[in-house]
């Protein structure tokens, strides 16, 4: 499949630099490409490859034949290539270890992971399946086989639910700890209310809201179609799955596929999960990007479930959108032409005074926790999908008889 024609400036189309790589390999040698290649990017983990490796070597109802994993060592100083030689021999898969100095401008989480994604890519089979994970987390011992069996459902991705170590939790500050377990019921009852409020047929309720870099499996021809991770400095994990929702491919945030992340403050990736534990000191520093406030978390999916309705019934009521969403006429009537559904409503949230984000602060927290309860008990018990598809229904009448007036 032919990657997708993003625009020159889209990060998906910054050419890769032809960086020297050393290579080594190591484990049982095999003709036949794996299956599954689980992609990690490193840097500086020596106390922790261990585990991240061994996690991986005690996968079920995984053959090692079926699966590989792939290193990209980046600007490693320590001696995690030395404890990946010594695990070598215990290894029960093929692995690649590629070591590599990156220029300044490229030493960064976006790019490490997008060379590690793109050597998983060239050596897995065709419709294969490429996995990422960090190498501070620890997978659960079905994770390979838990991402096969969502994608068997007929997605082209999975997003898994990742969990903060609770022993280093512990160790952090109390009022640390509390605000990150106030984020974390944020959190889980946002993605109910986005679920019940849009519905998609393929990730529907119970489900999570996280797109994270620690957990995420695609399969080789949506990695291909949106022409391979975007490597951005900060968030190349969330960029990824935006890039899969321009083009409609389906994502499923899978409570089944799970692993357990470092808890630490003195992460090695800029604007990760380290930096956002670490702020949380801060009572004014923002949440994290998927927690809006309240009402905001309700609109974006109200709109976007009643858009979605005309947008497939190529009725959309242009005037009546371009009210409520505060935009050009015109820019409605571009996004309802565009020949994704992704592509449209991204179009509109970037122009959209009403959709644009506000994020929840931590002096905040509590009060939109709050509200954001009782948004969903009564989402619970209104049909909240059907009300927000049935939306450009009323505007399409109210259009018509304004004809024929």
């Amino acid at each position: 499949m032919n990657a997708t024609a993003w625009p020159d400036s889209h990060p998906c189309n910054i050419p890769t630099p032809d960086f020297p790589i050393a290579v080594e390999r190591f484990g049982p040698e095999s003709q036949t490409p794996p299956l599954a290649v689980v992609a990690i990017p490193v840097r500086d983990e020596v106390d922790r490859i261990v585990m991240c490796l061994s996690a991986l070597a005690e996968q079920e109802e995984v053959e090692p034949s079926e699966m590989a994993v792939v290193l990209l060592l980046n600007n490693c100083i320590d001696g995690t290539a030395q404890a990946v030689r010594d695990l070598s021999p215990h290894f029960p898969w093929r692995l690649e270890m590629r070591s590599v100095e990156l220029p300044c401008a490229y030493a960064n989480a976006g790019w490490a992971r997008k060379l590690a994604m793109d050597a998983a890519a060239d050596w897995v089979q065709p419709g294969g399946l490429i996995l990422t994970t960090d190498a501070d987390t620890v997978v659960a011992t079905d994770w390979v086989a838990a991402n096969r069996r969502e994608i068997a459902q007929g997605v082209e991705a999975v997003a898994g639910y990742v969990m903060a170590d609770p022993v280093e939790l512990m160790e952090l500050d109390p009022c640390i700890l509390e605000r990150g377990s106030l984020e974390w019921d944020y959190q889980q009852l946002a993605a109910e209310l986005e679920a019940r409020a849009d519905p998609p047929v393929h990730d529907p309720w119970p489900r999570h809201n996280q797109n994270c870099g620690a957990s995420t499996a695609i399969t080789l021809a949506a990695y291909r179609r949106i022409g391979g991770l975007p490597p951005i400095r900060v968030g190349e994990d969330r960029a990824l799955f935006e890039a899969l929702g321009r083009v409609d491919l389906k994502v499923r945030h899978s409570l089944e596929v799970q692993v357990v992340t470092s808890a630490r403050t003195d992460g090695r990736a800029c604007g990760g999960l380290s930096d956002a534990i670490r702020l949380r000191g801060d009572p004014d520093h923002p949440c994290d990007d998927a927690l809006e406030v309240a009402v905001l978390t309700l609109r974006r999916a109200y709109d976007r479930a009643g858009f979605r309705a005309a947008w497939r019934a190529k009725r959309v009521d242009v005037e009546g959108w371009a009210e409520r969403l505060h935009v050009d006429p015109s820019e409605v009537r571009a996004a309802a032409a565009s020949g994704f559904f992704g592509e449209a409503w991204a179009r509109l949230e970037t122009l959209s005074p009403k959709l644009k984000r506000r994020l929840v602060t931590g002096r905040e927290l509590k009060r939109e926790l709050r509200r954001l309860r009782r948004l969903v008990e009564f989402a619970r018990k209104a049909d909240l999908a059907r009300r927000a598809q049935a939306a450009w229904l009323a505007a399409e009448r109210r259009t018509r008889k304004a004809r024929v007036a």
